[in-house]
């Protein structure tokens, strides 16, 4: 039952996909024009991929806190995976940011899934700088495997027989 959720909920990710993107490609504010290369390898893998980490991931958030907790959830994790994900800024661009010399911020945000799958996705449609691909898929993999299984635990652990 869990497992037809997160796939269901990918399904849905990659519907939206299939939608979304092609509208924002061609869809834009008067005087924008973006500069977009679509690697289209990495696209086909790597949306399909993301779509199943990030429904794991939502599998887990759900089975790990109640009801009554869910606004706690997304102050301190949901909210910190979004604006720690690279959706507004590159990866690379976290170096600078340093403690005795150590990038402790870029280091930190390797614990997001939300960042491999952003900076995936900037692989993806341009060529500007992004993590190494080997780096990005095993990454959402092993983040794939970890939250299934925690989820999946968790699942059966509160199904009512």
């Amino acid at each position: 039952m869990a497992v037809a959720k997160v796939l269901s909920g990918a399904a849905q990710g990659l519907t939206s996909a299939l939608i979304v993107l092609p509208i924002a490609a061609v869809v834009h504010a008067p005087g924008v024009h973006p500069d977009l290369s679509v690697h289209w390898w990495v696209l086909v893998t790597l949306v399909p991929l993301g779509c199943i980490a990030m429904t794991s991931l939502g599998l887990l958030l759900g089975t790990s806190f109640q009801p009554r907790n869910i606004g706690v959830m997304f102050g301190f994790v949901v909210l910190p995976i979004v604006f720690l994900g690279g959706t507004y800024y590159q990866w690379t661009r976290l170096a600078p940011v340093e403690v005795g010399g150590f990038p402790w911020l870029q280091v930190l945000v390797l614990v997001n899934p939300l960042i491999y799958l952003s900076e995936g996705m900037r692989a993806a449609f341009t060529d500007l700088s992004h993590m190494p691909l080997y780096v990005v898929y095993p990454a959402l993999l092993g983040f794939c495997v970890l939250f299934l299984g925690l989820g999946l635990r968790n699942f059966r652990r509160r199904v009512l027989s």
